[in-house]
C-alpha cells in the first residue's frame, strides 16, 4: 500500500509549456517530477479554464495550498463572497429587474380562465380567442371589440417607432417590429373571417 507523502515546501514548476509524454498524456508540471499527469488544476485566479497538469502527489499539495480568494481583501472579497451567492449571475429584488417592465406591459397569461371573472381591466374578456389572438391584442394593448380601423392606425404608429431606420442603435426593435407585423397579420386575418 503507498502511503502520502507530505510535502511541506512550495511547489515549484517547469519552466515552459505542459510536456507531454510519449502516448500523448501529460507529465507532471512540478518541478523534478516525470509522473503521469492525469489531474487538471487551474493556472491561476484570472484563468480558471487554461490547466496544468499534475501528478496525485502534487495535485494534492497543489490544492492543499490553492486560495481563490488571495489577494483579494476588503470590499473587493466582500463583492467577490456576495456576487458567490447568486452564482456570479445578476439578481434584483423581486419585480424590479429587467423582466419587470415586460412582465407588466403584457397582461396575465390565464390559460384555464381562472381569473377571468375578477379581473377589473377595462379590456373585454378574451374568451373563445386563441393564444395567438389573445397575444397580438395584448401587443397592441387594444381590446378585441377595436375597430379595424382603430388597430390600423396603432400599427402604423408601432410600425413607424419601431422601425429599423429610427432604431439604428436598439437591436431589439427590428425583433419588436417583426412581432408586431405578425401579430397584425394575425388581427387582420381574424377581421377578414369576421366578414365573411
Amino acid at each position: 500500500m503507498r502511503t502520502k507523502r507530505r510535502i511541506n515546501e512550495p511547489l515549484k514548476l517547469k519552466d515552459g509549456d505542459q510536456a507531454l509524454s510519449e502516448d500523448g498524456g501529460h507529465l507532471c508540471m512540478a518541478a523534478g517530477c516525470d509522473a503521469d499527469a492525469p489531474h487538471p488544476a487551474p493556472r491561476n485566479r484570472s484563468e480558471l479554464r487554461s490547466y496544468i497538469w499534475f501528478c496525485l502527489e502534487h495535485i494534492r499539495h497543489y490544492n492543499r495550498n490553492w486560495n481563490y480568494y488571495e489577494g483579494i481583501e476588503g470590499e473587493a472579497l466582500e463583492e467577490e463572497i456576495k456576487r458567490a451567492t447568486t452564482w456570479e449571475r445578476p439578481s434584483w429584488k423581486f419585480g424590479t429587474g429587467p423582466s419587470a417592465t415586460v412582465s407588466t406591459s403584457q397582461p396575465f397569461k390565464d390559460k384555464f380562465g381562472f381569473f377571468e371573472a375578477e379581473t377589473n381591466s377595462p379590456h373585454p374578456p378574451m374568451s373563445g380567442l386563441s393564444t395567438e389572438e389573445k397575444q397580438a391584442w395584448a401587443l397592441f394593448d387594444m381590446s378585441p371589440d377595436t375597430e379595424m380601423s382603430e388597430l390600423k392606425k396603432r400599427y402604423n404608429e408601432l410600425a413607424k417607432s419601431l422601425h429599423p431606420d429610427h432604431n439604428k442603435t436598439d437591436p431589439k426593435a427590428e425583433e419588436k417590429l417583426k412581432e408586431i407585423n405578425l401579430a397584425y397579420a394575425v388581427l387582420r386575418k381574424n377581421f377578414m373571417k369576421e366578414k365573411i
